[in-house]
């Protein structure tokens, strides 16, 4: 029991920490989960013949791919932007950002669980990630613990001073 107690009083000064060392963790960790969804799709999908350059893509499809990179890498931008180039309101950068980031999120998220209304699918087995882990896409991993990341980040970023 004493173990327990004393590990609720040190949760309790970390969460009641003065000062700008909790804010900055979850802003880091914010950064990440931003960077994850502004950088790691424009890569695989440029850099690879898996979606922009897939030989079986249809013309439009292609358009519509790259269309959504430039729209999250720029959404993912200006999150940056807000928590580290913003100083006036700092919670509201806080907050915006982190909307921003969960409307990019969401909306895999929902693309995700409704690809039996359209047809899709969270992976290619034809020269897509097609990877899975314990029966889980990795898409899905990735991105649940980008969301993890991006939410404990904020709860930790909203201590300013």
């Amino acid at each position: 029991m004493e173990e327990y107690q004393t590990f609720i009083f040190k949760l309790i000064l970390v969460s009641n920490y003065k000062g700008d060392k909790m804010n900055i963790l979850g802003k880091i960790l914010m950064t990440v989960a931003i960077g994850i969804y502004s950088f790691i799709p424009p890569l695989a999908d440029l850099a690879t013949d898996t979606h922009v350059f897939h030989d079986g893509w249809l013309p439009h499809a292609r358009m519509h791919t790259v269309w959504l990179l430039g729209v999250t890498s720029s959404v993912g931008m200006l999150a940056l932007y807000l928590l580290w180039g913003r100083k006036q309101d700092p919670l509201f950068n806080i907050n915006f950002a982190f909307v921003l980031s969960i409307c990019v999120y969401g909306s895999f998220f929902l693309s995700a669980i409704t690809t039996h209304l359209y047809g899709g699918a969270l992976s290619d087995e034809h020269g897509g990630v097609g990877h899975h882990v314990l029966g889980i896409d990795v898409n899905v991993i990735a991105f649940s613990l980008a969301t993890l990341l991006l939410c404990v980040g904020w709860a930790l970023s909203k201590r300013v001073g």
